[in-house]
């Protein structure tokens, strides 16, 4: 049996009930088998990674995606772009004398032959779609650099871009609109962010120039700075984009859009505001290169104690599960992770979110819009009339939808909701004081969790040293009693020289007590909440980060920067 014969067979085997469909393109694409993948993954015969799988175990070879991995960039280990576009393939993991190379077709040992000799290394060949294998490509070794020859166009393209500071008339939104070096200028400055895990990009006018400002692993660093003029261009494109007056810069605006480069289709939130010098506009990425199917609880660094009582909080019939922490810290991953251990066909799942941040599979999720009236209390009021059993409210704002919510609590129903608030314990009392009765709150909240996301370790770079006793007597108790090591990134080119790499959460819980509902039904304060819930072994947030730094996760110094100063820890304690 043919590679390509037993492709199809496994196919129809996975996917039974539509037979006669994969013979019919089969049977279409028989003399370009080559296009048949695509044109099944098109139809939804199965998911994309499935299928490419499948066509990986036909070739004899692993299946890849390179877009959930980190491609090395040095020009020792990776591929020119003018060849890897040409080949189709992109080098994923370089160490030694050995490198791990995607390809679009590996088994073209010609091919194959030919990378080794230009590499200088023995590969290994994995599969990959080309049309993946070009975002990579455009992301990870075109973009920084196609940014400099785009601006370097607009520039001298553009009639008066050398002195436009903003858009006057019709004529001025046509030049911009259809220049494509302000498209190319646009598109690399977003592969850019993506390349470098960026979760937001910033516009800035200022006196002379243009800063772009990206956050990354939570923050902000400057990539490039812009002429002014360039930066009316960009605004004009990301307005276009989002369908909001070209000619209205002296009034705030709100809109979102998505772009598809390639295989990566991506999303983004977009705010513009009137500053001194012009308007400053900033882009929240909502989808992002990597997988992020993989929203489990188990992926996210919770404490195995932690990670217990929140499942079993949330296996309970009815209640309230409270995250709380300030914008940015990753509640929305969390309520989502416990959403996916949540999701069966046997429940019914709803969400209210403001925005719709990640798009989940067999559950249905509702985007408020504030300016036709479709707020949280309006969407959860209705909610509650389509027989649901488990409903995530994005974030509680208003006395009308913590009450609502408390009564679906009451009623039968598992909520999951977020609060602004700097601990878990003031979450609670956050409720009592926006008017929900104690009554209330003390039977329903069945558990708030408090989080932080610090950054990570580069694990390239990374390297142990010995703090100094100063630092180990402010954070540990009788730290003499054993050597204590701590750890830190020394930069290098895969973490762009900041000695971090991604970030990971640091968590505090309070599964509520019979003794704190009582606490709560009788409005005590937070400093008795904390007495009783120390009682039965709370943690907190500066203590869970002290064993992540211990164990090489995080620095010291991004602990003390996140949390607050709270009882000390003994290097010792599990």
């Amino acid at each position: 049996m043919s590679q390509l014969e037993d492709f199809l067979a496994t196919v129809r085997e996975n996917a039974p009930a539509l037979k006669s469909l994969i013979d019919s393109r089969a049977q279409a694409f028989a003399s370009e088998p080559e296009r048949l993948l695509p044109d099944l993954q098109e139809r939804g015969v199965l998911p994309k990674a499935r299928l490419c799988q499948l066509w990986a175990d036909s070739l004899g070879v692993a299946y890849v995606n390179p877009m959930s991995v980190a491609i090395p960039t040095d020009p020792f280990e990776q591929l020119q772009e003018d060849i890897a576009r040409k080949t189709h393939a992109i080098v994923l993991n370089s160490i030694g004398q050995a490198a791990t190379v995607a390809m679009a077709d590996p088994r073209n040992a010609r091919q194959v032959e030919s990378l080794a000799k230009i590499l200088g290394k023995e590969i290994s060949p994995v599969y990959a779609p080309a049309e993946e294998i070009e975002t990579v490509i455009s992301m990870y070794l075109g973009a920084e650099g196609n940014m400099a020859a785009s601006l370097e166009s607009l520039c001298s393209e553009v009639p008066g871009m050398t002195d436009l500071r903003e858009i006057k008339s019709a004529g001025d939104v046509q030049d911009l609109v259809a220049n494509r070096a302000v498209i190319q200028l646009l598109n690399s400055i977003i592969l850019t962010a993506f390349k470098r895990r960026a979760s937001d990009i910033h516009l800035e006018a200022r006196a002379e120039d243009c800063r772009v400002r990206m956050r990354i692993d939570g923050d902000m660093q400057t990539v490039m700075l812009l002429p002014i003029p360039v930066h009316v261009a960009l605004v004009v494109r990301i307005k276009l984009l989002c369908a909001l007056d070209l000619t209205q810069s002296r009034l705030p605006q709100d809109g979102a859009f998505e772009l598809k480069f390639g295989a990566l289709n991506t999303s983004f939130r977009v705010s513009t505001l009137p500053s001194l010098y012009g308007e400053k506009a900033v882009l929240r990425v909502l989808g992002a290169p990597q997988n992020r199917s993989l929203l489990r609880l188990d992926t996210l660094g919770f404490p195995r104690t932690i990670l217990e009582a929140v499942r079993r909080v949330i296996s309970r019939p009815n209640g309230i599960l409270i995250v709380c922490g300030p914008t940015g810290c990753g509640k929305t991953t969390t309520l989502y992770g416990c959403l996916n251990e949540l999701n069966r066909p046997d429940v019914n799942i709803t969400t209210i979110e403001d925005p719709v941040e990640y798009r989940l599979q067999d559950i249905t999720q509702h985007q408020v819009n504030n300016t036709t009236g479709l707020t949280f209390a309006t969407v959860l009021r209705s909610i509650m009339r389509q027989d649901p059993d488990i409903i995530l409210i994005g974030e509680i704002r208003d006395l009308e939808t913590a009450l609502i919510a408390t009564e679906a609590a009451l009623t039968g129903h598992f909520v999951l909701t977020s609060l602004h608030t700097n601990n878990a314990l003031q979450a609670v009392t956050r409720l009592v004081e926006i008017g929900v009765d104690p009554y209330l709150v003390a039977p329903t909240t069945m558990g708030v969790l408090s989080q932080r996301l610090v950054r990570r370790i580069c694990a390239s770079c990374k390297e142990e040293y010995v703090p100094t006793e100063i630092e180990l007597a402010e954070h540990f108790i009788n730290p003499g009693a054993v050597p204590v090591k701590l750890y830190r990134g020394k930069g290098c080119p895969k973490c762009f020289g900041t000695g971090y790499s991604g970030r990971v959460g640091i968590y505090e819980f309070v599964e509520v007590s019979e003794n704190m509902r009582q606490l709560i039904t009788e409005k005590k304060g937070v400093d008795l909440l904390f007495e009783e819930a120390r009682r039965v072994g709370h943690r907190s947030l500066r203590y869970d980060g002290l064993k992540k730094a211990l164990v090489g996760w995080t620095t010291l110094e991004e602990v003390v920067r996140n949390t607050l100063p709270d009882i000390s820890f003994h290097p010792v304690e599990n």
